[in-house]
């Protein structure tokens, strides 16, 4: 695969270029835009993300641009796109300051009997004196959801997806997924649902298998995983949000040390003050117990940070927003983010960020 940058200069180019998405598309264009802009000033305590006995923190600048939108396209489709762009500059550790770039391309069919989705994601991620990172994931799904009474809905649906990551070949895969739900409306405040599924990643890179000098080495055959994964949630609304949740995952590797058992537990909660005040909470431990060589897992775990999209797929997080609203395109946001892996295998990892940042936009 061939080096991919986006340069400074276009980088400004497409931020300015979403910045003006909600301002100038006219009145008559039959679509749903809107966008926003976050200038935000905070401190990471781990800005290389580095386990815990080498990390070093510094104060940070950053600014984010987003903007969306859905366009109908006929009587039963609808185009959508969100294009995102990030910065983020350290007052010291300046080696570290990067620019992420985001695009997401979707079209929707949607009828009385199925969903179906054509989708794809490029993403763009490099550092000014380092290597870049960049991964496209384009993809299909489609899904079948029909009420058995005003009560209960049954769905299933089917997923495949291409992952394709530059500079490491050796985490592209192929991904083939289904996975079946079954939800109730209690009551309008009460909604529970259970689901159930499977998918299988069949990779571009060959198994590692341990050799008898107890070594890992490749193997003769390319890695696949097979993942089992049943969850459940639990979502109240009234004045506020409350959604439990819980899954159980079992992934099965042919590459040594990469079998696992997990137990993830979610909370998210959202609650609007009277005074036009937001309070947002996230927060999910994960259990997540490698079979064989644990060491082998500390390298595919603290990669996986770099994506932006899959950052806490082996970590416990902790999201705490508040959010002052100061007219209809304006708000002051307060930000704290914890990242870490208690109850890994791996090396102690943590991240605290916090950010101090206001809000444009809708």
């Amino acid at each position: 695969m061939g080096r991919f940058r986006v340069s400074p200069g276009l980088w400004l180019a497409g931020f300015l270029l979403v910045a003006s998405l909600p301002l100038s598309a006219p009145s008559a264009f039959p679509a749903d835009t809107e966008g926003r802009a976050v200038f935000s000033l905070g401190y990471n305590d781990n800005v290389r993300d580095t386990p815990s006995d080498l990390k070093k923190g510094d104060f940070l600048y950053r600014m984010i641009l987003e903007g969306r939108t859905r366009v109908p396209l006929l009587p039963a489709f609808a185009f959508s796109g969100t294009i995102w762009n990030g910065a983020e500059f350290l007052f010291v550790e300046k080696a570290e300051n990067r620019l992420r770039q985001n695009l997401s391309l979707r079209i929707t069919h949607l009828n009385r009997f199925f969903t179906g989705d054509l989708k794809g994601t490029l993403e763009n991620s490099f550092y000014p004196w380092k290597e870049n990172y960049y991964y496209l994931k384009p993809g299909a799904q489609l899904e079948l959801s029909r009420p058995l009474n005003p009560i209960f809905t049954v769905g299933i649906s089917g997923n495949y997806q291409f992952f394709n990551y530059h500079p490491e070949d050796n985490l592209n895969y192929h991904l083939l997924s289904w996975a079946a739900q079954v939800r109730a409306q209690v009551s309008e405040e009460l909604s529970p649902q259970l689901s159930g599924g499977q998918s299988w990643h069949w990779y571009g890179s060959l198994a590692r298998v341990l050799n008898e000098d107890g070594n890992l080495v490749p193997g003769f055959k390319d890695r696949a995983d097979a993942i089992s994964e049943v969850s459940g949630s639990l979502s109240f609304s009234r004045k506020f949000l409350l959604k439990p949740a819980y899954s159980f995952q079992k992934g099965v590797s042919n590459a040594f040390g990469l079998s696992y058992i997990n137990h993830r537990v979610s909370l998210t909660f959202s609650y609007p003050f009277p005074t036009k005040t937001l309070l947002h909470l996230f927060a999910v431990i994960q259990v997540k117990k490698y079979g064989g060589l644990g060491t082998y897992t500390i390298w595919a775990e603290d990669r996986r940070i770099i994506l932006a999209d899959e950052q806490d797929e082996n970590l416990n997080a902790i999201n705490v927003r508040v959010e002052q609203k100061m007219n209809k395109y304006l708000s002051l946001q307060l930000t704290y983010n914890r990242y870490s892996n208690e109850f890994s295998k791996s090396r102690p990892y943590s991240k605290n960020l916090i950010l101090l940042g206001v809000r444009f936009g809708t």
